[in-house]
């Protein structure tokens, strides 16, 4: 195979979407998702995408991508990058584009004034191609990430907020920087670091079309975000999936308001709005090794696991 690496151009959205969506499933991405995708705060696709055309076929046979991630302001930059492939892509060509990647994140890290930076990736834990490649440029599995799953909404324990506590749905327009602010204080504490939201990405989340308000719970005490709880039932992924499922997105309290168990109010609140709205499961994903124990409280509501991920980590070369 001779095709050689390039960056996106406009014109590969379509072969972008079908090599995306190649393995099937329940992840795979509609047109509106990956326009989403696409359209990210300090992400530019003709610059931090990365594409091998298909040596004598159609499409493309593999792509990867570098975008800052998490607040976007750390001392010490974190990008990540998200990478798909087909049978058709050649071992070189895989590692040509981590290489295209990984001098790209440099110039990043550089532009942001920094002299060191984070690279993450992820793949599932049995995918031995994707680990034989990171692990060839000396990137090391740092933490293992969970996929878990309430494989049904039958026998949902009831919502009980604490004392002075007033859940209310979100309000699109008013209450994007308070809750920035209580979702980077409730995750200062994740491994890594890099769980910080970015005022950014959150204005352009809750303005998409898929956004529901209802299903997004915002906790108060007083004229304070305690905790939230948020939600998607995103109706054009169940259609083409065949499914009717909720994600349970996030779930974060603040720390002074820990121990009083909102966490898990938020948890099943949304899981019986999940039910009310026709939904029969609810997906998410958790560090296998939260501080808070996140993992243990979902199982015991019902979740199990389902697939087991890699997230691997190097220092970005500047």
């Amino acid at each position: 195979m001779t095709a050689a690496v390039r960056t996106y151009r406009p014109d590969d959205f379509t072969a972008l979407r079908d090599l995306t969506n190649a393995g099937g499933g329940p992840r795979v991405m509609t047109d509106t998702a990956l326009r989403e995708f696409l359209d990210y705060p300090w992400f530019a696709p003709e610059t931090d995408l990365f594409v091998v055309p298909a040596d004598g076929g159609p499409g493309l046979a593999g792509a990867r991508d570098i975008r800052v991630w998490a607040r976007g302001d750390e001392p010490v930059p974190i990008l990540e990058s998200w990478g798909a492939r087909d049978e058709r892509l050649g071992d070189g060509q895989a590692s040509a584009l981590f290489r295209a990647m990984l001098a790209r994140a440099g110039q990043i890290v550089t532009a942001r004034g920094a002299d060191r930076g984070t690279v993450q990736v992820r793949c599932d834990t049995n995918d031995t191609r994707a680990i034989a490649l990171f692990e060839s440029f000396g990137l090391r599995p740092a933490r293992v990430l969970l996929s878990i799953l309430r494989p049904t909404l039958d026998g949902l324990n009831p919502a009980q907020f604490p004392p002075d506590i007033e859940v209310r749905p979100y309000r699109v327009g008013r209450d994007e920087e308070a809750w920035v602010r209580a979702f980077n204080e409730a995750f200062a504490d994740h491994w890594g670091g890099f769980m910080g939201m970015s005022l950014p990405l959150w204005n352009r989340y809750v303005r998409r079309p898929w956004f529901k308000p209802e299903m997004s719970l915002v906790a108060w005490d007083g004229e304070e975000i305690a905790g939230f709880g948020h939600f998607v039932i995103n109706d054009e992924q169940n259609e083409l999936t065949g499914t009717k499922r909720s994600l349970m997105r996030y779930i974060g309290v603040r720390p002074r308001w820990r121990g009083i168990k909102l966490g898990v109010a938020l948890t099943r609140a949304g899981l019986i709005q999940s039910c009310e709205r026709g939904m029969k499961a609810c997906a998410s994903g958790v560090d296998s090794e939260n501080v808070q124990g996140a993992h243990h409280i979902y199982e015991r509501e019902g979740f199990v696991t389902t697939k087991r991920h890699w997230l691997y980590r190097t220092e970005v070369p500047v």
